[in-house]
């Protein structure tokens, strides 16, 4: 199965922003716990590379890279095992350099102009960013109409209640942060609260999957 097809397939990919490498690889261990099967490691996180290369040798997870805004980032997270490079924004160049490597792009967008330049450019995926402030899911579906043959995956606003609206808008995935990553969990070392987001978000998944 491809990256592309994971994504298609589990939908959820868990972006993990910490202030430590640890807290990075101990929020990504219990997402996987909770049943996750795509975590995104941001460049922001110290020491990113190193906690990608030993998330990247768990059997049946896929790992990215994300807020990578530097081609000398991508080579890091490629070399490290990441399968797909995630930006705020659109840079050609890591657009290119991703796809020269075999890895999955998924460079960020957020207006007609930008999302179209980004397919252009070779993104596999388009990150819809901030999509709460671009208009949610009435932005994406009015995009959608004249650029229904993009791949979208919106970066922002989802939660447990609303995670069947944004299925229901068929996208090929959603980044999800916050609702499963909460700072207040990550600092009180509560890995199990994590892991009970995680898998609350996933049987929502599945419960949906199911009904179609």
């Amino acid at each position: 199965m491809t990256t592309i097809e994971k994504v298609e397939k589990h939908k959820l990919v868990v972006v993990i922003r910490t202030d430590t490498p640890e807290e990075a690889y101990e929020a990504a261990q219990a997402c996987i716990k909770g049943g996750i099967k795509l975590i995104e490691i941001t460049f922001s996180v110290p020491q990113a590379e190193d906690v990608i290369e030993r998330l990247s040798k768990t059997e049946g997870i896929t790992v990215g890279a994300g807020t990578v805004l530097k081609v000398s980032e991508a080579k890091k997270a490629l070399k490290s095992g990441a399968s797909y490079i995630v930006s705020p924004h659109l840079d050609e160049e890591i657009v290119k350099f991703t796809k020269s490597e075999g890895a999955v792009s998924i460079p960020g967008a957020s207006t007609p102009t930008e999302i179209l330049r980004a397919h252009q450019a070779g993104g596999d995926i388009i990150k819809l960013f901030p999509f709460v402030e671009m208009g949610g899911l009435k932005f994406l579906k009015t995009i959608r109409g004249p650029l229904p043959f993009i791949k979208y995956m919106p970066s922002g606003g989802v939660t447990l209640d609303n995670v069947s609206e944004y299925l229901a808008s068929d996208v090929t995935g959603i980044i999800v942060g916050s609702a499963i990553i909460k700072q207040e969990l990550i600092k009180a070392g509560d890995w199990q609260g994590i892991t009970g987001l995680a898998g609350a978000f996933v049987q929502k998944v599945k419960s949906y999957s199911g009904s179609q």
